[in-house]
């Protein structure tokens, strides 16, 4: 068998694992999972390799953003975004940048091993979890292991992804396929001694997010926001140059940013269609739309006034506190949230 052939039916076996994972428990699949399970179809896939690519995911509306060095290739990350459980449609705004730009670093396999291996040591986030490097062949890494969580999982590929020389990343790892509150939605960074001062992406771009959604200025619906490596990426589109200050400057301030690269451009408010409605129509349409989450053991009180909508109640997980967030700015009308939202776990359910 050539290496060729070897490399394609390795990533088509890793695909097909990561295809048919189960999806998360609970009442539909969580925006953040379906990006991580995205983010994770195209590093292991064959077909699209080069350049890192963006995915940001609003209510099962996936937008892809970055750069890939042929028109098949973003032809093939769009079929692949569409394959993914809990997809609602996609957006592909991947540019194609010719393959001889692309930096090419060939070094030998046992020693891109090596590489990869002190990368994936070197993280202390990776610290609860054992993952290396099985194989390397033709510069196709291939890991193994056990990831203590779903984003140390995702976050472990995109290391050895980063090392260069590598091509392409492949995984035999295990690693739960359902987000831990922790990881996404608590309130605070993790302090956990044994994890260093880690935190991850997937927390990072929550927060981020959840900060534009709730802020008067910020067209929260128009710019995406993804985190690769603590890096945050904003791309869409903002009325003015400075609102897109604002949201460069809001997201900085998330704990565990290490920088903020803007590719947002300025459309002018005149340029974009805006209809309105009334707020008797938008607090209707709230509730409906979030009655219709069906969140388990949720008690969530909508008030409209002037279109900025206060949300009061509970919710009996931090995920669903985010999702009514996201459902209310997201509903047509609504400038601002105010989230006043508590979390309370129902008794049965605390440790």
């Amino acid at each position: 068998m050539n290496s060729k052939s070897y490399q394609w039916i390795l990533m088509a076996c890793v695909a097909m694992m990561l295809v048919v994972g189960v999806a998360p428990a609970g009442a539909g699949v969580s925006d953040a999972w379906v990006s991580t399970k995205v983010k994770m179809l195209l590093l292991n896939s064959p077909a699209v390799s080069g350049y890192p690519i963006d995915v940001d995911t609003d209510e099962g509306r996936v937008t892809l953003h970055g750069k890939v060095p042929s028109n098949a290739e973003k032809t093939e990350a769009g079929r692949i975004a569409k394959a993914g459980t809990g997809v609602v449609s996609v957006r592909n705004l991947l540019q194609v940048v010719p393959e001889s730009k692309l930096k090419s670093v060939d070094l030998a396999d046992d020693q891109l091993k090596d590489y990869v291996n002190a990368a994936l040591k070197a993280q202390p986030a990776l610290a609860n979890s054992s993952i290396q490097t099985k194989s390397v062949h033709k510069s196709v890494v291939l890991l193994e292991g056990k990831a203590a969580t779903l984003s140390d999982h995702l976050f472990a590929l995109q290391v050895a992804a980063a090392v260069p020389g590598v091509r392409q990343v492949a995984s035999e790892i295990q690693s739960p396929d359902d987000f831990g509150d922790r990881e996404v939605w608590f309130e605070e960074p993790p302090v956990d001694p044994s994890r260093g001062n880690a935190v991850t992406d997937g927390w990072i771009t929550a927060q981020t997010k959840m900060r534009f959604m709730t802020d008067a200025d910020i067209p929260a619906g128009d710019i995406n926001v993804d985190t690769r490596l603590g890096i945050v990426t904003l791309f869409g589109t903002v009325p003015t140059a400075a609102i897109s200050d604002k949201a460069v400057r809001v997201a900085n301030e998330v704990p565990g940013v290490k920088s903020v690269k803007r590719e947002l451009r300025v459309v002018a408010a005149s340029q974009k269609k805006y209809a309105t409605a009334n707020d008797d129509e938008i607090t209707s349409a709230v509730r409906k739309r979030i009655a219709d989450a069906r969140m388990e053991g949720a008690d969530v009180h909508v008030e409209v006034k002037a279109a900025t909508a206060r949300l009061t109640g509970t919710v009996q997980r931090a995920s669903d506190r985010y999702a009514a967030v996201s459902i209310t700015r997201a509903t047509h009308g609504v400038a601002r949230v105010l989230n006043d939202l508590r979390v309370v776990v129902p008794a049965a359910s605390k440790p």
